[in-house]
This record gives C-alpha cells, structure tokens and sequence, in this order.
C-alpha cells in the first residue's frame, strides 16, 4: 500500500504545479512566429443566382480567427486572402467568421481539426492555397499535414483522439451561448483533460524498465476548467454538470484555486480501486456538460474523456548511476501503449516536470515546472535529463513524469522501485 504522506505530499505538488501553469501561460517573446495564409474559393455563378441563404458560407468569411490555449489573433480576410500567424510548436485552430462573427467553419486538415506547427524542417510560412466549406470543415487544396508537417498516422490518430474539444468547434467556440466566440469577449472558458496513471517501475542500469501491460492500465482521469478571474464569483459554489440527458451522480470537485488572473476547476468522479488516489479512474462519456461560473452565467460544451488506455503517449524512464550509486541522470524513452516509438518533439508542448521521493514522502528532486511556453526551445533535450542534486539510488521510492501536450492536456506517469508495495492495478471498467 502507498505511503499515505507520500500520496499527500503529491497532491500538494500537483496542485502547486497546475498552479505554476496557468499563471505563466502568456507567450514567450522568442517563440518563433509561422506564418499562414490561403485564400476563400469564389461561389459558383448558380449559388450566387439564388435566393440568399441565411446560414453564413465560406464566401461570407470576413475574418480568421486563430487561437492556441488563451492567445488568439484576429485577422481580416482581404479580397478574398487573408496571411495570419500563430506560434511555432503550438495546435493551433482556424475558425472562419462572418463579418458580424458568427461561426461558419473550422481548418480541417489531415484528418484533425486543429494545425498542428511541429515537425516543419526549416518552413516559416504554411500556404493553404484556396480552402472549401464541406458542412462546417474547411479543407485547404494545399494539405499542410504530410508536406509541410511531417507527423505519422499513430500521432494523428493521438491528436484527434485526444482532442475531442474541437471537434464540436462549433458549439465549443460559444459556451456562453450569446452568438459570439468566447475568445473574442474575453469569456472563454478552457476545457482540458488531466490524465494520472502508474506505469510500472523505472529501469536502471542493471534493471530495465517495466511498465504495465496496457490491458491492465489504470488511468485516472479529471476535467480541467479554467478561464479569466475576472469571470469568477467568490460567493458563488460553482457547478459542473452533464452529460445532458443521463447526468451523472457521482462528479465532484477534485479542488479549485485562484491563481493570480485565472481560476482552475478540477472536476472527476469517485474513485476507481486500485488508483493512485489523486484523480478518480472513471471516464466521462461524450456529451454535453454544463459549468455554472456565476449565478448570471451557465456555460454548456461538448466533451469526454473514454478509451484513455489506447491514446497515450506514456514516459518510460530510466535512472543512471556513478560508481558510487548517485544519480546522474534520467533518460527517456517515449511510446504509445502498443510500445510504438513516438517522439515528443511533436507532441509536447515544453517541458518535462520531473520529480522524485522517496518513502517516507520527502520530495529529493524537481526538474522543470515553466510551462508556460509553446516550445521547449532547440537545445531542450527530451530524452535525458541531469541530475544535480545528490541522491543516492537506494533512497528514491518513486518517480512522477508529467508533460502538457500541444492541445493543452496534462498527462503524469508514476514508475515505483517495486510494485509489489503498492495496490495491484486492475483494468478500468467503464
């Protein structure tokens, strides 16, 4: 059974962490800028022929607007072209509006709904060319994702798995429901999800890595929500609701903070046996959900959070020594659950926060916590990490991994020195 000071001790470090988060989420002023730029396809001579429609087409596009976690740009589209820009590294979204910013469509390109701005080689500049409406997908004649960005279907597959926000943009972009997307306002609402799991036990130099068989994953999952403070009510208990038609009985507020110029919700339901205890194992269905913020504002969105075991991209760490038994430092190796390779570089949004204890829950080691940049920069080395403080190998009990991905969910691995000390995993029944 874990130590209990142990797991206490990492609830408060993960609390403190996603606090550090969501107070320095501003963009770094050395990201590095990719430019965009297509052009609106002209309406064929028997559309424009008929009676004016009054759901808005792609030849009513009078705006682009671009947002990546609470950044956004807002560009006009001039004779029907339009150059916009978002940073490098960044899941950046598209969305086309109307002159009076009602939502027409979203960049549908290689099968995701988002423009992932990884992997592009030496490019600085994405050319569309001329985009077409297909219901509310806006698909470039010039696909971006296999020219110009280089991921592999495993990690598309990821990205849109995991990224099941934006698959209802057009809902999602206006939670308040007045019309307008959140963004522009300044109301958004971000929703995310946060998934804990352990993994297995470390490797060492005489000892390789064990991680559990994915039939037997436990992953704990956790609704993130968080938006300006400006929006938040002191004197008013927030709610969170849904899915709509079968809500659940069983939600409950992991814990919420104010952090600076944000305010974080957690949201999961009870506990699963044989979870790590920080956030409750059990899924959320897609659906829709309701956020309560104020007594004035009801907030709804699409969302889920199923099937977790098969869309991960999982940290196996491995600790090395000195000829004393002290730690040097940590390598990495990255894989899917089915252990394909995957690479970081295209998947991660900053840094690795790695962290170490031991049993007696005193935390000996924490690495990097700024996650509040889109790119870790090109001297960021993903795949080993030293280390400068002290310790020794037989102290350290249990090593915690986390990293955001480039849509802004939060994942963190936990590998132990035995597993027999700790509650067997089970597999998750949903």
């Amino acid at each position: 059974m874990i130590n209990k000071k142990y797991t206490i001790m990492k609830t408060f470090i993960k609390l403190l962490t996603v606090c550090l988060l969501f107070t320095s989420c501003g963009l770094s002023n050395s990201e590095k800028m990719i430019a965009i730029k297509g052009q609106i396809s002209s309406p064929s001579k028997s559309n424009v022929q008929k009676v004016k429609s009054t759901v808005p087409t792609l030849a009513d596009a009078a705006k682009v607007l671009v947002f990546y976690g609470n950044k956004y740009s807002l560009t006009n589209i001039t004779n029907g072209s339009f150059t916009t820009q978002a940073p490098e590294g960044s899941a950046s979204c598209l969305v086309f509006l109307d002159a009076n910013n009602q939502f027409i469509g979203n960049l549908f390109a290689g099968g995701i709904n988002v423009l992932p701005l990884v992997n592009m080689g030496n490019a600085s500049s994405i050319d569309l060319s001329t985009l077409t409406l297909d219901g509310t997908r806006v698909i470039p004649a010039n696909d971006p994702i296999g020219s110009t960005i280089q991921l592999t279907s495993q990690e598309l597959d990821f990205l849109n798995n995991v990224g099941v926000y934006y698959q209802t943009l057009a809902k999602n972009i206006d939670m308040d429901n007045d019309g307008s997307p959140d963004i522009i306002n300044g109301d958004q609402i971000r929703v995310n999800s946060v998934i804990n799991m352990r993994a297995g036990t470390f490797g060492t130099d005489t000892k390789a890595v064990q991680m559990i068989p994915q039939a037997s994953f436990v992953v704990n999952t956790a609704i993130r929500v968080a938006g300006d403070i400006n929006m938040f009510d002191k004197n008013f208990t927030s709610t969170f609701s849904g899915p709509a038609g079968a809500p659940y009985t069983d939600i409950q507020t992991s814990w919420s903070t104010q952090a600076q110029n944000e305010f974080i919700f957690m949201f999961s339901r009870m506990d699963q046996p044989g979870g790590l205890g920080q956030y409750p194992s059990r899924p959320f269905a897609d659906g829709v959900y309701s956020f309560q913020l104020n007594k004035n504002q009801l907030y709804t969105f699409n969302f889920s959070i199923i099937n977790m075991q098969n869309n991960l991209m999982i940290i196996k760490p491995t600790i090395h020594t000195d000829n004393n038994s002290y730690i040097t430092k940590i390598s990495y190796e990255f894989v899917f659950p089915d252990g394909t390779i995957a690479n970081p570089h295209n998947l991660i949004q900053g840094y690795i926060r790695t962290q170490i204890g031991n049993q007696t829950g005193t935390q000996l080691y924490e690495g990097h916590h700024l996650y509040g940049t889109f790119s870790a920069g090109e001297n960021y080395d993903y795949y080993n990490e030293t280390i400068g403080t002290k310790i020794r190998l037989s102290d350290v009990s249990q090593c915690n991994f986390a990293f955001i991905d480039i849509l802004g969910n939060e994942y963190e691995y936990s590998w132990v020195d035995d597993l027999t000390k700790y509650r067997s995993p089970i597999v998750v029944q949903e």
